[in-house]
């Protein structure tokens, strides 16, 4: 894990610890964004959990990458879109075109390797006559 992947990991707990003290604070004269915006809210926990787990995953290093990227990514926009909503619908109108970018390319190396890859006959008579 990098240094970097780790500072940013951090900050967003922060952020989202600072909003669990909203959430059970004393005082009721200032609402929660968990009471307030819940889907976001729901939302940002799963990203947050998925960032987590891609932090400690070494199998499919490029395909992590990209989930890492994507899911920090929406959890720092959905941060952004609690306290600015403006700001927030650009900021996620960008993210999606983004996010549909790497998952085109996604599909792109997909197709590539279902290609390259040897057919189950090939594979079958490689193995099995070519003894």
């Amino acid at each position: 894990m990098t240094n970097h992947k780790l500072r940013n990991f951090s900050l967003r707990m922060a952020i989202f610890h600072a909003l669990l003290k909203i959430k059970f604070q004393s005082e009721r004269n200032i609402e929660s964004p968990f009471e307030t915006q819940s889907v976001i809210m729901a939302t940002f926990v799963i990203c947050i959990l998925l960032y987590a787990t891609t932090l400690c995953t070494p199998y499919f290093p490029e395909l992590i990458d990209d989930i890492n990227l994507l899911a920090g990514s929406l959890a720092t926009i959905l941060l952004t879109f609690i306290l600015f909503p403006g700001l927030g619908w650009v900021i996620i109108v960008i993210w999606v075109i983004f996010f549909i970018k790497l998952v085109c390319r996604a599909i792109g190396k997909f197709c590539q390797l279902y290609h390259d890859m040897p057919s189950i006959f090939d594979l079958f008579n490689l193995v099995f006559l070519s003894r």
